[in-house]
């Protein structure tokens, strides 16, 4: 497979995926013409939205990384192709446990389901980045061992973060829901900076 076979591919997923996302957002049904059916409705699908919208920009955070990647690499082989599609089983993942969340959001076991699938996904998303630019040849490796380590670092402590919300999901819900609404920040942020 060509590197622009793959990145067709893979942009293809992406779209399906954040369209299956919007997809779980249903019209609410509103009882009368009054305001406060009006903002009852609202209310109640809230809890949807936010799944939606915090899903929304982790996956465009996946994607602009995944993007990244792609950028530089200038061949794709099999170990790499199948990096890329174990990447994309995980980040296909996400429409489905958003909806969960966006259903149970009072229920842990579904909570948790959240951050061990952004775990799985940084940590298939830290090994293409790793075997593109430290393993392997297929991209040219112009950074420093300074950049090497701070690169897989943020992917580590992203990881570190993920592990923790897993058990915090069980202990203190609404902190867990609020650091996952934050984690795309984690990574948006140093990149803005950077440029």
């Amino acid at each position: 497979m060509t590197k622009t076979r793959l990145e067709a591919f893979s942009d293809g997923m992406f779209a399906i995926i954040i369209t299956i996302l919007i997809l779980e957002l249903k019209v609410p049904h509103i009882d009368n013409n009054s305001i406060e059916s009006f903002f009852n409705a609202l209310v109640k699908l809230l809890p949807k939205f936010l799944s939606f919208a915090f899903s929304f920009f982790l996956i465009a955070v996946f994607w602009v990384n995944h993007h990244h990647i792609l950028h530089h690499v200038k061949e794709v082989n099999t170990k790499f192709l199948w990096l890329n599609i174990l990447f994309l089983f995980f980040t296909c993942l996400f429409p489905f446990i958003t909806a969960f969340i966006g259903d149970y959001n009072q229920n842990p076991f579904v909570v948790s389901l959240y951050p061990l699938n952004m775990l799985f996904s940084g940590l298939v998303l830290r090994k293409l980045w790793k075997f593109a630019f430290v393993e392997s040849k297929i991209a040219p490796n112009m950074l420093s061992t300074k950049q090497i380590k701070q690169e897989l670092g943020r992917y580590n402590i992203s990881s570190l973060i993920n592990i923790a919300l897993i058990g915090v999901s069980f202990i203190w819900l609404p902190a867990t829901l609020i650091a996952i609404m934050l984690m795309p920040l984690f990574f948006v942020i140093p990149d803005i900076i950077k440029n």
